[in-house]
């Protein structure tokens, strides 16, 4: 049994502590807040440094600087913090719309000696160009088996994972194409899917209604296997009945939001805070639910990283582990979903191998 990382296949009982959702380069400026405002369109163009740092609390996506993560060096750096709080794997689900950098994902991997399993698939529709819209469900399924079984662009740094998927609110022709690939990709490589869904306003078209379960009997009418289905961003604003549900399928909810507890002052949208995620993660635990629960950083954003006045790579387990013990949540079960569930998820099997 094993799982494919950017440096080939690994045995499963390998992966150690892993964080399932994360992206160490993307470009994001898909979300970018204009404004009409000449002032604001200049601090828009500025690098985020001490003096500008303050805004982004209330405006995180107003300057396009932090919304694009592209430095080695610097990642490298932030990725060190995790390996010294114990972490081993990192699942880097930058897809097709997001300026995907599978060479950096191994180069950074390699010098922090980490493990890293790279995502395959489409971002939302607004941020792919239109010759890929008009391909072919043949096609895709086709250049993903090809990325899987061979390599990005002519390497052989293959995906191990497929997502993250990027579905809108809205579900209409081609969210309903890309969720027909992914089913038919995994049912050829037995790799799991993860979902994106739109669970902060950033993107038009929000409702503030999160399409999770709609999308799983989508994937399972198209045949996907749920249990090796993943719904992300359920923490952004928590509701359990939702989230139980998600469970019920056999699918994953994904706490992934973790560390992010700001404002958005364009859309009055207030994250929920790390100690709702914890009481959520225990009601979640004491129903039996925790076969079915990741937990990751997400970080998208300059300032998730240490080096830009957030908590880095490093968070979950330097400050959220310790919070879960004093609320309750005993580390066996801290080692289910931050060992097992992800080594249960990305495990694809020697038939697929």
């Amino acid at each position: 049994m094993g799982v494919i990382t950017v440096n080939g296949e690994i045995k499963s009982k390998d992966l150690g502590i892993t964080l399932v959702h994360e992206h160490l380069f993307l470009d994001f400026r898909l979300i970018f807040e204009d404004s009409s405002e000449v002032s604001k369109k200049e601090l828009s163009e500025q690098k985020i440094n001490i003096e500008n740092l303050h805004i982004l609390k209330k405006s995180p996506y107003s300057i396009k600087d932090n919304l694009i993560l592209s430095s080695e060096d610097l990642i490298l750096k932030e990725l060190l913090e995790f390996k010294k709080a114990g972490g081993k794997t990192i699942v880097e689900q930058t897809s097709i719309g997001l300026g995907r950098s599978p060479q950096s994902i191994r180069n950074v991997a390699n010098l922090a000696a980490l493990n890293a399993v790279m995502g395959c698939g489409y971002y939302v529709k607004d941020s792919l160009p239109e010759y890929i819209i008009k391909k072919s469900e043949k096609d895709l399924i086709s250049e993903l088996i090809s990325e899987i079984h061979y390599g990005v662009n002519g390497t052989n740094i293959r995906p191990g994972i497929i997502g993250e998927l990027g579905i809108s609110n809205d579900i209409g022709d081609w969210e309903k194409k890309l969720l027909k690939v992914a089913s038919k990709v995994q049912r050829e490589t037995g790799l799991a899917i993860s979902v994106h869904i739109q669970a902060v306003p950033t993107l038009p078209g929000f409702t503030g209604k999160l399409p999770g379960l709609k999308i799983l009997n989508i994937l399972d009418e198209y045949g996907a296997i749920l249990e090796k289905v993943v719904i992300c961003h359920t923490d952004a604003k928590i509701d359990l009945k939702y989230i139980k549900s998600i469970m019920d399928f056999g699918a994953y909810a994904e706490f992934d939001h973790v560390g992010k507890e700001f404002y958005i002052e364009s859309s009055d949208f207030l994250m929920d805070r790390d100690i709702d995620r914890i009481l959520a993660l225990k009601e979640l635990v004491d129903s039996n639910y925790s076969k079915n629960i990741l937990i990751s950083n997400d970080v998208c954003l300059k300032t998730d990283l240490i080096s830009y006045g957030g908590f880095g790579y490093g968070h979950i387990l330097n400050n959220l582990v310790p919070l879960m013990l004093k609320k309750g949540i005993d580390r066996e079960v801290i080692n289910t979903i931050l060992v097992s569930n992800p080594r249960r998820l990305l495990d694809v099997g020697s038939s697929y191998m």
